[in-house]
């Protein structure tokens, strides 16, 4: 474990391997071991960074909610881990939240972005253009957020498991779920309540890129799992990025990185390695 004093807060990461940078954040709710996997495959061909986003994790929690500023403070810890490490410029991306972090970062930073790699994320709240939808799913994390106060994270976990929008994403418990989504899952009891209401909060609060994304320029790798309920909010994004490559894996839910592992590192591994020698990336691939 590693701790970067950044921002007023502990950052926690780790850094394996040499060459290009590749800097990685993880989703809500996770931290960076949702990454164990991929450090073998990226370590051996670039220089792998990941970390615990703030309220993750072993990083500090903060107790204050206005600390919890998606495009302000995600996107300045990530700037501030790479002024750290001495990154000037990355291959730059992350899954679900840290998609979201990566987003924002690419339109805010984009001197610092080699390639952008978008992973089971979406646009933003945006794209919710039905005002009923919004309100449902307002009501549902404000309600998350009582449980997560009054009963703590374990009843959180347990509810998880049995909520249709979980089902949804493929990462309710029974046979057929992999093991790294079950880690994760389980993960979530030793949570900050803290973090997990700031993380949630940010999310709310982000106006989100759906207009913007026309702006990213730099090569962009956009891969979902096709039981992700977030798969059109990617292929929308794809739409917007022009030249984007988009990735949809069979056979997988949310954390396309834990239900499909090795293709997961091979369809990115592939993308870089089209980014580094110039190639055109754009394009849709479907994985079986």
């Amino acid at each position: 474990m590693t701790i970067a004093k950044l921002n007023g807060i502990d950052i926690n990461y780790e850094v394996h391997g040499e060459g290009t940078p590749l800097v990685l954040a993880h989703g809500y709710s996770g931290s960076l071991r949702m990454w164990q996997d991929q450090v073998q495959p990226f370590s051996s061909m670039y220089r792998f960074v990941i970390y615990d986003t703030r309220g993750h994790g072993t990083s500090t929690a903060p107790t204050d909610m206005d600390q919890y500023s998606l495009a302000r403070d995600y996107v300045a810890d990530k700037l501030a881990l790479m002024d750290h490490l001495g990154i000037e410029q990355a291959y730059v991306g992350g899954l679900s939240m840290g998609g979201m972090i990566a987003q924002e970062f690419a339109l805010q930073h984009p001197d610092r972005v080699k390639a952008l790699l978008l992973f089971d994320t979406g646009p933003g709240m945006g794209m919710m253009r039905d005002p009923a939808q919004r309100q449902q799913f307002d009501q549902m994390r404000n309600m998350m957020g009582t449980i997560a106060r009054t009963k703590g994270m374990s009843a959180i976990v347990d509810m998880m498991r049995n909520s249709p929008m979980a089902k949804s994403m493929g990462v309710e418990g029974g046979a057929g779920v992999p093991a790294a989504v079950g880690r994760h899952v389980e993960g979530m009891r030793k949570m900050s309540v803290d973090g997990y209401l700031g993380g949630s909060k940010s999310m709310q609060d982000w106006p989100g890129t759906l207009d913007r994304l026309s702006e990213i320029s730099v090569p962009t790798l956009v891969l979902v799992g096709e039981n992700d309920n977030l798969r059109e909010p990617s292929r929308e994004i794809h739409r917007r990025i022009a030249g984007s490559r988009f990735v949809l894996l069979k056979n997988s839910g949310h954390g396309t990185n834990m239900w499909r592992g090795d293709v997961f590192a091979e369809q990115t591994l592939a993308f870089l390695a089209d980014v580094g020698a110039g190639r055109p990336v754009a394009g849709e691939v479907t994985v079986p």
